[in-house]
């Protein structure tokens, strides 16, 4: 089993680690594609500036050379070309209208090595006499995958000449990139590493729990309720669902021994009157009961076919409620009466017991909004409960009013009473009071909880009461003005 656990705790904490930092590495993945383009942008945009602002220092210098053409500041202008060329992996040079070199840092008039036969097109010398531009060349008469920058040479207020300057745009870009991603990747994996640890930290403290959970529950699928989840953990929402599981668990055991009971008794009660009933009709036909004695006995087979009849119609009773097959049918009546006609059923316990009925001479009309049916039911089970419980010449209350917002039926019964204990549990199902008494031996446990669904199918209220050794109260509050529907459990 601890071996299971461990198992089930591994997968947990494996598909959660890899969950965890498969989405980590993913979001650093996109930081670095993102951080790269926008290195990428930032380096383009400064070299572009640097390219511009060279050519026009150039095309400044190349001016004054126009209005000065002494071999000094021929001279000059050559210098700064080669100085701006040698410091920077660029390439500045002038050119005519025409689109010939006239002047580089090699030489001037196309002798240069460099730019011997170099010839710049029509398109891009019409775009720099028009006040030149800046772009990004594929392919074209400087090479494949260059920047260039064109700046016009003024002479007062005509174009004379033309500045360009170009750059390899990959041999510059890799090495800045290269070394910006260098830091970037060795932070993330820092970062990761970090992160990564946190992850093993936090996915043990989730899944350990977890995975004592999965356990519990599986026991409790197989119907083992004996197993718990400790409810000690930091965080507030597993210990609150580990709270709500042991809960469950316990409401399940309650209800499977419940379950146990209720066939248990079941089991019993429908095999004893059956064995007096078979016992009794053998009797009668094989001759050991005399022919004068059979009334008596079929007597006792009647009252036992009865009382199976009874279990039965409980059961019955308890089946359609808890599917939804038993609607509620209002109508306006007195409770009063039906009180006492119920009470008539009971007539001959009542005599046989010496019960004292006490409380009618004061109750009068009382009306009631319910289903007439139910509420018989209701009635009937509460009045065969108290004659049952109470001793002989003992006494049984009925008090009933209606205050047009409620109607409240109270019957008690005096007697040996219900201890607290008991009393907060008299309507669950298949719950017997006090079971080494011998008052309630031809009950199952049903019929308090049927009185309790049926007074919550009306909205109402039903609740218990006792003092030991005095008496027993259930007083029931129905309202008396609502709106009629067709209520079901």
């Amino acid at each position: 089993m601890l071996r299971k656990r461990k198992k089930r705790q591994s997968t947990l904490f494996r598909r959660y680690f890899k969950s965890a930092a498969l989405i980590i590495f993913c979001a650093f993945l996109f930081y670095g594609f993102t951080m790269m383009v926008f290195v990428s942008g930032q380096w383009w945009n400064e070299k572009v500036e640097t390219l511009t602002r060279n050519a026009k220092n150039i095309s400044i210098s190349y001016s004054e050379l126009l209005q000065d053409e002494s071999a000094r500041s021929q001279a000059y202008v050559k210098s700064t070309l080669d100085i701006m060329c040698q410091a920077t992996v660029s390439d500045y040079f002038i050119s005519d209208l025409e689109g010939n070199i006239i002047l580089c840092a090699e030489g001037e008039e196309n002798v240069c090595g460099r730019h011997g036969g170099l010839v710049v097109s029509e398109e891009h010398m019409k775009q720099a006499i028009d006040g030149g531009f800046s772009d990004y060349a594929t392919v074209d008469e400087f090479g494949e995958g260059r920047f260039l920058v064109a700046v016009p040479v003024k002479n007062g207020n005509q174009t004379v000449a033309v500045v360009f300057a170009v750059e390899d745009a990959i041999t510059g870009l890799l090495p800045y990139v290269s070394n910006i991603m260098t830091s970037a990747v060795t932070i993330m994996i820092v970062a990761l590493l970090i992160v990564f640890v946190a992850i093993f930290i936090i996915s043990r403290s989730i899944t350990e729990p977890l995975s004592e959970m999965e356990e519990v529950t599986s026991h409790i699928a197989k119907g083992d309720f004996t197993h718990r989840v400790s409810e000690r953990y930091k965080d507030r929402d597993l210990t609150e669902f580990a709270q709500s599981l042991n809960k469950m668990a316990d409401e399940l055991a309650v209800e499977e021994q419940s379950r146990r009971s209720f066939v248990a008794n079941v089991s019993h009660e429908l095999k004893t009157p059956m064995t007096s009933i078979g016992g009794f009709i053998d009797g009668m036909l094989d001759g050991t009961i005399p022919p004068e004695d059979e009334r008596k006995y079929l007597k006792i087979v009647s009252s036992e076919v009865k009382r199976l009849s009874r279990m039965v119609v409980s059961m019955l009773n308890l089946s359609k409620i808890e599917a939804g097959e038993v609607s509620i049918k209002f109508e306006e009546y007195d409770v009063g009466k039906q009180i006492f006609e119920t009470l008539l059923s009971f007539e001959q316990r009542i005599d046989e017991g010496r019960i004292n009925i006490d409380g009618f001479e004061n109750m009068g009309s009382v009306s009631v909004k319910a289903d007439r049916d139910l509420l018989q039911q209701v009635l009937y089970n509460l009045i065969d409960n108290a004659v049952k419980f109470t001793p002989k010449d003992g006494t049984i209350t009925f008090y009933a009013e209606n205050d047009h917002e409620n109607t409240t039926v109270i019957i008690r019964n005096s007697g040996q009473g219900v201890s607290s204990e008991e009393i907060s549990r008299i309507f669950e199902r298949f719950y017997k009071v006090d079971k080494s008494r011998s008052y309630d031996t031809k009950g199952v446990g049903l019929g308090l909880y049927i009185v309790k669904t049926i007074i919550n199918m009306h909205d109402g209220k039903i609740y218990a009461d006792s003092k030991l050794g005095e008496y027993t109260e259930f007083r029931i509050v129905l309202p008396y003005e609502y709106k009629e529907k067709n209520n079901k459990f």
